[in-house]
């Protein structure tokens, strides 16, 4: 049984890795794309809001307060991000 958790970890590092290794060789041969800081600020604004629902929803419920504290912290450092390079945005 332990042999067989052992190759199917091993078998998905694996197919990890190769992946990993594709997808670099792609990005070296497509050059450094631009990043978009406005695509921060959209997902910044839509997690935080989700993530203040989902905590009153645990307090009224009274599940564990930290379920929504990670969408939360990612939250706010989608919004610092997308704000500080507010320059930078990709206009359509």
């Amino acid at each position: 049984m332990v042999a067989m958790i052992a190759l199917i970890v091993l078998a998905i590092a694996s197919i990890t890795g190769i992946l990993a290794v594709l997808m670099l060789r792609k990005r070296k041969k497509a050059g450094n794309p631009q990043i978009n800081y406005r695509t921060f600020f959209i997902l910044g604004v839509i997690c935080v809001p989700f993530s203040i629902v989902l905590m009153v929803v645990s307090f009224i419920f009274q599940i564990p307060f930290y379920i929504g504290f990670p969408f939360f912290t990612i939250g706010l450092v989608y919004l610092i991000l997308g704000l500080n390079n507010r320059d930078k945005w990709q206009k359509n």
